[in-house]
């Protein structure tokens, strides 16, 4: 069936949790099974515009909250690391929109994706259409952990199916179906690789009071 067996000492999932319990053999329990199929995930895609020119604003994202422009943020490349746009006569921007799989949006061709993008761009007035030179789309499944009725009681149920497989570390938003700030998620990584080398921490106490990196907390 085209399955790979491999033997491990641990294994770290950053898959969504659904899709971890999914693929287990023997499988958990139908308990577990059931609430993990039921941790729902919001998707989104993102439309990198290539623009002529410097860029349009020095910060790495801008939450966008106008009601006539259906992008959510908008990120800007070159921000985050040089490296990510080595031409110096042009920029990249990345225009956000937050969907569901398979909706209106998510299906939406890509070349009107990047005329919708271009458009927000031009009303944000960041950036001309003329000054666009091309588009790039890009889909992110199960990007967001939905927060719904029930949520936390299934995740339970799913995390005291796992707690018998020692050797299994869930990290990461996905992974662990929480919704947190990314160096947190970044941050139960590497824990997770400290617990594989014979650390003993606990990654769902990482963020659990709302504090923040950037604030200058010490790590764990």
């Amino acid at each position: 069936s085209g399955r790979v067996t491999l033997p491990a000492a641990h294994v770290v999932s950053t898959v969504p949790v659904g899709v971890l319990v999914s693929a287990l053999s023997p499988p958990l329990g139908g308990e577990a099974a059931a609430a993990a199929a039921r941790l729902r995930h919001r998707a989104f895609l993102v439309v990198a515009l290539v623009l002529e020119g410097p860029d349009p604003f020095p910060d790495n994202w801008l939450y966008l909250h106008d009601p006539s422009i259906r992008a959510g943020r908008v990120q800007n490349f070159r921000s985050w690391s040089p490296d990510l746009v080595p031409d110096p006569g042009r920029s990249c921007l990345g225009m956000e929109y937050f969907c569901s799989e398979g909706d209106e949006l998510w299906a939406t061709a890509d070349e009107r994706l990047v005329e919708i993008a271009s458009r927000d761009l031009a009303a944000l007035g960041l950036g001309v259409r003329p000054r666009v030179v091309e588009g790039h789309v890009v889909r992110v499944r199960d990007a967001y952990p939905v927060y719904d009725d029930g949520w936390t009681a299934r995740l339970e149920t799913v995390r005291a199916a796992l707690a018998g497989v020692r050797n299994l570390h869930l990290a990461g938003r996905g992974g662990m179906h929480r919704y947190n700030n990314m160096d947190h998620s970044m941050l139960t990584g590497l824990l997770a690789a400290r617990n594989v080398l014979g650390g003993a921490h606990d990654l769902w106490s990482v963020n659990a009071d709302e504090d923040y990196l950037e604030a200058g907390s010490a790590s764990p």
